[in-house]
């Protein structure tokens, strides 16, 4: 059994919970079992499953510990009338007082039971139950200043399974220092999560004939390979680079400091990167002959044999498709587009990603502030994530990316496979081994804006370049076929002795 471990699946849904969807599709082409491990709480599971197609492909820790008997379908308010009808308490609406005051307040996600809030009589917040799918899930308990003091989950029965102890950190965040396991019979004690991670790995692979692990998210997991008991064929995979600026011998993000050590010791086995350019950068640089190149994604024969006229493309529109995060230098492409909307009022910016909160949102705002103060809002528009870019592909004239790096730059095939002119920096990882240059978009000189408008105001004012480029994108396309990357994947099971 293959496990794709990960933390966790949202509904705006990152590219490397997508590439893992698309992974168990190869997976299932070859016929090699393959599930998803997640290591977070998600109260969205269901919805994200049902959306991602994976219903009973996914195993969750806390689920797996909890065992809850999930009510999927209908509303919950038996459960909340239960909760709030108690004697000596007036109930309305999602309230119930008692002496005019508030001690019971019902939240709700859509029609389902989220959490409720108990409180003392001076209105303080004494416990939180959080409910999923119908279930009584956990419960959280604070102390004085709203921190928590306790998170206890339930299982099936209403029985604590698992206890998280906190106490009071700098300005005023609780700090988790200790976490207890109920389970058969036994108490088990973690110092942290990474523990409690490598418990719940070890419990999956004792329970599986021929398990092998492929890591796909390095920050939630990576340092609990060096707790675990267990020793099975254990992979990890570059979704990004593994140095803080995407140069290959630069300093290496800190999670990827012991690598080379746990790779010499069996700890790891070996690296997947998304390009070959990376992997042959990451074998080198943590002296391993275990380091394949694999995309992370594909295009099905459907899509890279669809036709879409040249004509359906709106003259002077472009696309960036990126999160509003400073590695992006989305800056780039808004100061260009400023620029040539002077000289080509039909040129219109659209960017499509979500606000990273990772910098509490400072590069999103500072972007907004740059259109807002340029008075560039008519035609450089925030769009958000949206999780079907079909048709924004097929009317656009040319997709930007204007990156630092990048571990593959998904949206430069996504567009491509739509037909659809690219221009992009010259970075570590992905476009060069995406773009043809010169055929299906171009390669720039890597963080030069000035190449950048050069190249948009030659392109826009030749629509015959543009279309010759969109009428070889598909092809450049197709070395990502699903044929070409399934057959990669088969490679790398054979090369290492896995394949079941």
């Amino acid at each position: 059994m293959f496990y794709f471990i990960t933390s966790r699946q949202d509904m705006l849904t990152s590219a490397i919970e997508l590439a893992q969807v698309r992974r168990l599709k190869i997976f299932d082409y070859l016929k090699q079992p393959a599930k998803i491990v997640t290591l977070e709480y998600n109260h969205a599971h269901y919805e994200v499953e049902k959306k991602l197609s994976i219903t009973g492909r996914v195993i969750n820790l806390f689920q797996y510990f909890q065992q809850l008997p999930y009510q999927k379908v209908g509303n919950d308010q038996v459960i909340i009338d239960k909760i709030l009808h108690q004697p000596g308490f007036t109930v309305q609406d999602f309230v119930a007082k008692r002496d005019g005051k508030e001690r019971i307040k019902v939240v709700l996600n859509g029609n389902r039971l989220y959490y409720v809030d108990y409180l003392d009589r001076f209105g303080f917040t004494d416990r939180r139950d959080f409910y999923d799918q119908g279930c009584l899930s956990y419960t959280e308990f604070f102390e004085d200043r709203a921190r928590v003091v306790t998170r206890q989950y339930y299982d099936g029965q209403g029985r604590v399974k698992l206890v998280y102890h906190y106490r009071g950190g700098e300005n005023n965040i609780a700090v988790l220092t200790l976490i207890q396991l109920n389970n058969q019979g036994s108490t088990h004690q973690f110092d942290n999560e990474m523990a409690l991670h490598a418990y719940f790995l070890d419990r999956l692979i004792g329970e599986t004939a021929h398990p092998v692990l492929i890591n796909d998210r390095s920050d939630t997991d990576f340092a609990a390979f060096k707790l675990m008991k267990g020793h099975v064929p254990c992979y990890q995979v570059f979704h990004s680079t593994y140095t803080v600026d995407g140069q290959p011998d630069s300093k290496l993000f800190e999670v990827y400091e012991p690598l080379e050590k746990m790779l010499q010791e069996g700890q790891i086995s070996g690296l997947i990167s998304a390009t070959k350019r990376e992997a042959r950068d990451a074998a080198q640089r943590f002296k391993t002959s275990a380091s394949y190149g694999i995309p992370v994604t594909y295009l099905t024969d459907k899509q890279l044999n669809k036709q879409i006229p040249f004509s359906k493309r709106r003259p002077g529109q472009l696309i960036a498709v990126a999160r509003l995060t400073n590695v992006k230098r989305l800056d780039h492409i808004i100061n260009t587009v400023i620029l040539l909307h002077a000289k080509y009022p039909q040129v219109d910016l659209k960017i499509y990603g979500f606000d990273d909160s990772w910098d509490n949102y400072a590069t999103s705002n500072s972007l907004k502030r740059l259109v807002k103060t340029r008075q560039a809002g008519e035609y450089v528009h925030f769009c958000g994530y949206q999780h079907d870019l079909t048709k924004v592909y097929e009317t656009a004239q040319i997709e930007v990316l204007t990156s630092s790096y990048e571990g593959f730059a998904m949206a430069l095939l996504e567009a491509q496979g739509h037909g659809c002119p690219v221009v992009s920096y010259d970075i570590n990882y992905g476009p060069a081994e995406i773009i043809n240059d010169q055929v299906s978009g171009r390669l720039l000189p890597a963080g030069d804006p000035h190449a950048l408008y050069v190249t948009l105001e030659e392109l826009l004012t030749n629509p015959a370049k543009l279309e010759y480029y969109a009428s070889h994108a598909q092809a450049a396309a197709a070395k990502f076929s699903f044929t070409n990357v399934t057959q990669q994947w088969a490679n790398f099971l054979n090369s290492e002795g896995i394949r079941e």
